[in-house]
């Protein structure tokens, strides 16, 4: 990992992605490129902007001096860098830039909104497009054990799902080495408990649980523990990585094929949208 994107919280918020990354920076080496945006949305309507030139001028050069005083609270990596950006849309400013530059993990603060899928527009709009990994960090007030979780996809006898489940587990082992943090996973098979209780379903259920392990093996990543639950996934899966105090859950997006790609599949909206921890998404 060389090249992490920053995406700041504003002045006077607690900077939650910036201390993930710097986290990770430390341990890894890589470098920060830290963007912290502003825009006045007045200065889109013609007869108006002309009035304001001399105010977002003002507003940039004050949000400068905020990120010169951050240079001095923190210690960033050698070749790092900081800047302003004035942009209307976070997200598409994003895509461009990932476009143009090599990066490895963008790293945000998820806007948490509770009662509304658990995130913010411009975090859904992130979780669903970028060709990158993404972290989005939260603060939680329960102590984090150093313990990773890979939600995988159960439907193993699908080739991109499988894929995409080994995608997750690298990744899983990768920030697990350099958090030093333990990588475990979850498969949740979505089933009533009418289903649950048949014995044909318990049989199977078996089977199905040897081959997500074989999954695991194939992928050559050492997970310490895999999880098998069944019922509603964005529940269980949620209960696991609560229950165990993990720091991070890993989700990869769901997959289609056609011109549409890798796009974020309803369960994994749904796991999303009741997590309490951090997030890494898989693309």
């Amino acid at each position: 990992m060389q090249n992490i994107l920053v995406i700041l919280d504003k002045p006077k918020h607690e900077q939650i992605a910036l201390e993930r990354a710097l986290e990770l920076a430390q341990k890894s080496g890589a470098k920060l490129q830290l963007v912290s945006f502003v825009y006045e949305p007045v200065v889109s309507i013609p007869m108006l902007s002309g009035s304001i030139l001399n105010i977002t001028d003002q507003i940039q050069k004050e949000r400068g001096r905020w990120l010169d005083a951050l240079k001095q609270e923190y210690t960033f990596p050698e070749g790092s860098s900081a800047e302003v950006i004035w942009h209307h849309d976070i997200p598409s400013w994003t895509l461009e830039y990932l476009a143009d530059n090599q990066i490895d993990l963008v790293v945000k603060t998820a806007q948490k909104q509770y009662g509304r899928g658990g995130f913010g527009s411009i975090d859904w709009r992130l979780i669903e497009s970028l060709p990158t990994p993404l972290w989005l960090a939260v603060s939680t007030h329960w102590i984090k054990r150093d313990r990773i979780v890979a939600a995988l996809d159960p439907a193993v006898e699908n080739t991109l799902h499988v894929e995409l489940n080994q995608r997750a587990l690298k990744l899983g082992e990768q920030f697990g080495k350099l958090l030093e943090a333990e990588l475990e996973a979850v498969a949740c098979v979505p089933a009533t408990d009418e289903i649950k209780d048949l014995d044909k379903f318990r049989e199977q259920a078996g089977a199905l649980l040897q081959a997500v392990d074989k999954v695991i093996a194939d992928s050559g990543v050492d997970c310490k523990k895999t999880h098998f639950v069944t019922g509603k996934p964005a529940a269980e899966v949620n209960r696991v990585v609560d229950r165990n105090k993990a720091r991070m859950i890993l989700v990869g997006r769901g997959v289609r094929k056609g011109p549409k790609g890798f796009l974020l599949g309803n369960t994994a909206e749904r796991i999303l949208g009741r997590a309490n921890t951090d997030i890494l998404i898989v693309p």
